[in-house]
Formats: C-alpha cells, structure tokens, sequence
C-alpha cells in the first residue's frame, strides 16, 4: 500500500524506529546515571514506555517498538517492586531467579508458621 503524502509503508516504520532511536538517547544518560532503583527512575522508565507505545500505536500496534515498550515497561515494574520490598533486588553475583526463589520459600514458610 502506498501513502502519497508519507511515502511507503516501509519508510513510515523506518521514520517511527528512528524516532524510538532518538527517545532511547535522549533518555539514555537518565537512565544509565542511577545505580540504585529510585521512584523517579521508574518513573522515567514508565514515561519512556508510554513514549513507545505512542509510537507502536502509529504501527499498528505490532512490531519492535512495541517489544522495546514492552521490556521497558517490565522493567519499570521489576524496579518498583523492589522498591516496594516485595521482591527484594539480588545481591552481587546472586541471580534475580535465585533472589525470587529464596523470598518465595522465605513467605511459604512464615505463612506456615
């Protein structure tokens, strides 16, 4: 399908992924400068998710922005949790699988009591 006025399909999502490209580097520095999870960090995760999606809905909806979204908004949320305390964040050279491993068996057995 050909849009004359905005070029073919494909240079629409080419467009689309380099607009994602220039959110990711504008946010990048935020992003990279916290070492500690912070609410505002979360947040701006969130916003970049929202920011993604935006773009995804101009797609369609279906493709790789949508996936980057999507693994940031996920990250955002893991973040937040271990903000909240309810999967506390892995110690160095401990996986996270581990960590949830280890909590879960920790609330199992004081819910036994």
């Amino acid at each position: 399908m050909f849009d004359s006025d905005r070029g073919c399909p494909m240079t629409v999502d080419r467009e689309l992924g380099q607009i994602a490209d220039a959110i990711d580097r504008a946010m990048h520095r935020i992003s990279t400068a916290q070492t500690d999870p912070s609410w505002e960090h979360v947040e701006w995760l969130r916003l970049k998710a929202d920011l993604l999606d935006r773009l995804a809905a101009a797609q369609r909806g279906a493709g790789q922005i949508a996936r980057r979204a999507e693994l940031i908004r996920d990250r955002a949320e893991r973040m937040a949790d271990e903000l909240t305390r309810i999967i506390p964040a892995a110690p160095p050279g401990q996986h996270r699988a581990e960590v949830v491993q280890l909590w879960a068996e920790g609330s199992r057995s004081a819910a036994e009591g």
